[in-house]
C-alpha cells in the first residue's frame, strides 16, 4: 500500500513545480518586463515632451496614446503600458517623458512609469519566489525531504 502511493505523491509534487514554473514566467513577463524597461528609461533615456493624441480604453482605466518627435526628427506614437483610473490624460496634453534612442518605440510617460516601480518589482520578486519553489520541487531524485536549518552552531 505503501509503495503505490509514492508515485502519486511524487506525479502531484512535479506537477505542483510545473504550476509554479508557470506562475513564474507569468509574472517575470507582467512584472519583470516592464520593470527592466522603466530602469532602461531612466537610465539611458531621452527626456523629451510629447502629446497626448489618444486616451484608449474602458469606463474606469484609461491608457493615453502619445506622439512626439525623438531627435532624429521623427514622429513617433506610442501607447503607454499602463492605464490608471485615477489619472486622467486629455487629447492636446503634453507630458513629460523618455524615450530610448536606439529604439524610439520604448518609450513611457515619466509619472506612469515611476508610479508603477513597486508593482513591478512585487510580481518580479513574487515571480522569483515561484520560480525557485518550482526549480526546487522539480529538482533531482531525493529520499528525503528538503529541509532548512537555521540552528546556530557553536564554534
Amino acid at each position: 500500500m505503501m509503495e503505490q502511493e509514492k508515485p502519486a505523491k511524487k506525479n502531484s509534487i512535479k506537477l505542483l513545480g510545473f504550476g509554479l514554473l508557470l506562475g513564474a514566467l507569468v509574472l517575470f513577463i507582467v512584472g519583470g518586463y516592464p520593470l527592466i524597461k522603466q530602469i532602461a528609461l531612466d537610465g539611458f533615456g531621452l527626456e523629451v515632451t510629447g502629446t497626448v493624441v489618444e486616451v484608449a480604453g474602458g469606463d474606469q482605466v484609461k491608457t493615453p496614446i502619445v506622439q512626439f518627435t525623438a531627435a532624429d526628427g521623427k514622429q513617433y506614437t506610442f501607447k503607454s503600458y499602463y492605464g490608471n483610473k485615477n489619472i486622467r490624460f486629455s487629447i492636446g496634453e503634453d507630458v513629460q517623458m523618455r524615450y530610448l534612442a536606439l529604439n524610439p518605440q520604448i518609450a513611457e510617460i515619466n509619472m506612469l512609469g515611476r508610479i508603477n516601480y513597486f508593482s513591478n518589482i512585487e510580481s518580479t520578486c513574487i515571480g522569483m519566489f515561484l520560480l525557485m519553489g518550482g526549480l526546487l520541487s522539480l529538482g533531482g531524485k531525493r529520499d528525503k525531504p528538503l529541509t532548512l536549518d537555521f540552528r546556530r552552531r557553536k564554534s
